[in-house]
């Protein structure tokens, strides 16, 4: 770079007349102190953003009995440190919250109705009577093997597996002194449930 450029002669900047001098060092404010203050200090609670102006010997001195809780009781020092943990914001325990409560219904005319137009694929905000019945319609063959395990078309997974292992130990020869009488039954009970695992009901 050219000092002597015709392009940064233009730009420089010269100190003008109306120029401001520093400001004089603040005093520290130690009692008989003369230094000249160079850090600061808060002043404590319920003096928030305001500051001491020490010197280093004196900040020093200050840091090392400082106490922002000082005077409280130690059930107000909980309090707060727990508070603390929220940014001193008010929390509600879950369902607490009226606005979110707000959102997810809607009270008309005194009765209450589920929102609309909310995908809920899993079945996560449906009751229990709703989650309990099937998400598509059986198929033939699912319904038949319902009908072998003794259920109708209202079964769960939960009490097709059930119902399942039940028959299976009343049907099995080792619960029958070892007769063969029910063996076509249990083969019937065993193929209806592998049915319904192939076809994703359970």
């Amino acid at each position: 770079m050219k000092l002597d450029s015709k392009y940064f002669d233009k730009i420089r900047i010269k100190p003008g007349p109306n120029k401001k001098e520093p400001a004089a060092p603040v005093a520290c404010e130690w009692p008989g102190c003369v230094k000249p203050s160079r850090h600061k200090a808060p002043k404590g609670r319920g003096s928030e953003g305001q500051f001491h102006n020490y010197c280093t010997q004196h900040v020093q001195e200050y840091n090392k009995t400082y106490n922002y809780f000082e005077g409280m009781k130690d059930n107000d020092v909980a309090g707060f440190q727990k508070d603390a943990q929220t940014g001193h914001r008010p929390t509600w325990k879950l369902g607490q919250n009226a606005a979110a409560a707000n959102n997810a219904y809607a009270n008309i005319n005194g009765m209450r109705r589920k929102a609309r137009n909310v995908n809920d694929p899993f079945a996560a905000f449906a009751s229990a009577q709703e989650a309990a019945k099937p998400s598509r319609s059986l198929r033939r063959g699912e319904l038949k093997a319902l009908n072998v395990l003794g259920l109708d078309e209202n079964a769960t997974a939960e009490m097709a597996k059930t119902q399942y292992k039940t028959l299976v130990k009343r049907l099995h020869p080792d619960a029958n002194n070892g007769s063969r009488e029910n063996e076509d039954t249990l083969k019937a009970v065993i193929h209806a449930y592998d049915t319904l695992r192939s076809s994703g009901f359970c």
